[in-house]
C-alpha cells in the first residue's frame, strides 16, 4: 500500500496532539506508534525509491510495519515508537518487543515471567526502526537495527519491568536513568553506542 499524502497524516496527528494536550490529555501511544510508522515510511521513500526499492506501507496486512521490495526480494521493517518520558527507568525511551510465532521454526519458545511459554521468535522483521519523538511530535531520530543485532543480545533485552509486562523483550534509551537493577550494563553501553545506529539507512539491504 502506498500512501499518498503522509504530510497530511503527520500534519492532522500533530493537530489532535494539540487539541488534547490543551485538555491535559495524552496522546494515545496507538496515534504515536502511527505517526512514527509514515514518519519511517516518508523518509524511507525518500531515501530507497531513487535505488529502485518499492517502499509499501502495510497498514496491518502484512506482519511488518514497513516493507522493501526489489527484484523480487522482500525485506520486512519493524517501527517503533516511544516519545520522551518519565519512567521506571529514568528520563528517556522505551520500546517494547515482542516474538511472535514462525512457520520456519515452528517450535521455536520463549518464557516469559507472566504469560509462560511463548511461541515464537523474531523472524517476522528483518529490521527494526525505534523512533524517539519530542512530546510536541515536532523533533524525531532514527535508529536502525538488525535483526541479527537483537538475536545476539537476546539475553540482554529479555523484559524485565511491568511497565512492559505484555511485552517479552525490550530496547531502552534512558537519557536520565535511575539507579534500578533493571537497567543493565548492556542497557547502559546501547545509549552510549547509539549514535552509530542513528539513520543508518544504508545498513538495510
Amino acid at each position: 500500500m502506498q500512501i499518498k499524502q503522509p504530510e497530511k497524516i503527520l500534519k492532522d496527528i500533530r493537530v489532535i496532539r494539540d487539541d488534547l494536550e490543551k485538555n491535559a490529555i495524552n496522546l494515545p501511544p496507538s496515534l504515536a506508534g502511527i505517526y512514527g510508522e509514515v514518519l519511517s515510511y516518508q523518509v524511507m521513500k525518500k531515501y530507497f525509491e531513487p535505488k529502485d526499492v518499492r517502499v509499501e506501507f502495510s497498514s496491518g496486512q502484512t506482519r511488518a510495519d514497513i516493507q522493501l521490495i526489489k527484484d523480487g526480494k522482500t525485506i520486512n521493517v519493524e517501527v517503533k515508537t516511544s516519545r520522551l518520558k518519565e519512567e521506571w527507568f529514568g528520563v528517556g525511551y522505551g520500546y517494547a518487543i515482542n516474538v511472535k510465532p514462525c512457520r520456519i521454526h515452528p517450535n521455536a519458545t520463549y518464557k516469559h515471567p507472566s504469560r509462560g511459554l511463548l511461541k515464537g521468535d523474531f523472524c517476522y522483521f528483518d529490521y527494526i526502526i525505534t523512533v524517539t519523538l519530542a512530546r510536541d511530535l515536532t523533533k524525531f531520530k532514527f535508529y536502525v537495527f538488525p535483526r541479527s543485532f537483537l538475536e545476539k543480545n537476546e539475553p540482554h533485552i529479555r523484559n524485565r519491568s511491568a511497565r512492559f509486562k505484555s511485552g517479552t523483550h525490550r530496547i531502552i534509551f534512558a537519557e536520565k536513568p535511575l539507579p534500578t537493577n533493571e537497567i543493565t550494563a548492556f542497557d547502559k553501553k546501547l545509549m552510549r553506542d547509539r549514535n552509530k545506529y542513528a539513520n543508518a539507512w544504508k545498513t538495510i539491504k
